[in-house]
C-alpha cells in the first residue's frame, strides 16, 4: 500500500513537471527565458523586496540560531545545527533543530537565501493548492508572511513561511497534531527575521 506522504510527494512532483513544461501557465514570480525553458523560482526577483539575487550577503548561521524556538511544553529540543553553503556563485546559510515528544518528531529549519533560488526557495513556486482524501497543500499567511501548509494522513504536517523573499522557515511534524504544528510555527519571531540585515 502506498503511503499518503508518497501520494502527496507524487502530486508535488507532477506539479513541478507540469510547471517546467509550461502546462500550468505563467506565475508572477517566474520568468520565461528566450530558450523556452522556465527557470526555477528566484527569491526576490519579483517579490515584495524586489532585490536581486546575491545583492546581500547571507547572515552567519550563528545569527539564525536564536530564532529557532524553544521546545513547547511536553517537547524536548535537541541542540541546533547550522551551516554556511556555497554552490557556484550562490551563498546561503541555514540552521535546524529537532524536537521530540513520545513518538512525535518535529523539525524547524530557517534559511537565509540572500535572494538566491536555493534550499526551500527552489520548491516555493512549484507548490500548488490541492485537497484530496489523503491530505492537502494550502496557501496561507503566517504573521503577515506568505506560507504553504501541507498535511498527509495519518499525521504528517508541514509549513513553509517566506519572509521578505529572503528567509524561509520550514516546520515539519511527524506523528503529532495540527496543534503541534501551530505551536512551532507560531513560536518563531518572524518580525525579528524580517529585520535581519
Amino acid at each position: 500500500m502506498i503511503s499518503s506522504a508518497v501520494i502527496l510527494g507524487l502530486f508535488a512532483l507532477l506539479a513541478l513537471c507540469l510547471m517546467t513544461t509550461g502546462c500550468t501557465g505563467t506565475s508572477d514570480t517566474t520568468d520565461e527565458t528566450s530558450s523556452g525553458t522556465t527557470p526555477t523560482a528566484t527569491a526576490g526577483a519579483t517579490g515584495v523586496s524586489g532585490a536581486a539575487k546575491g545583492s546581500v550577503t547571507a547572515v552567519p548561521f550563528t545569527a539564525l540560531i536564536p530564532f529557532l524556538p524553544d521546545a513547547p511544553a511536553g517537547w524536548t529540543a535537541e541542540d541546533p545545527v547550522g551551516a554556511s553553503t556555497t554552490i557556484e556563485d550562490a551563498q546561503w546559510t541555514w540552521v535546524s533543530r529537532d524536537y521530540s515528544k513520545d513518538d512525535a518528531r518535529a523539525t524547524v529549519v530557517i534559511q537565509d537565501s540572500a535572494y538566491y533560488d536555493v534550499g526551500y526557495w527552489e520548491i516555493w513556486n512549484s507548490l500548488f493548492s490541492i485537497e484530496t482524501t489523503e491530505g492537502y497543500y494550502r496557501r496561507g499567511t503566517v504573521s503577515g508572511h506568505p506560507s504553504w501548509e501541507s498535511f498527509s494522513k495519518p499525521d504528517s504536517y508541514g509549513t513553509w513561511v517566506g519572509v521578505n523573499d529572503r528567509f524561509m522557515v520550514y516546520v515539519s511534524v511527524e506523528g503529532g497534531s495540527k496543534q503541534d504544528l501551530d505551536a512551532f510555527v507560531n513560536a518563531v519571531n518572524y518580525g525579528g527575521l524580517a529585520n535581519l540585515k
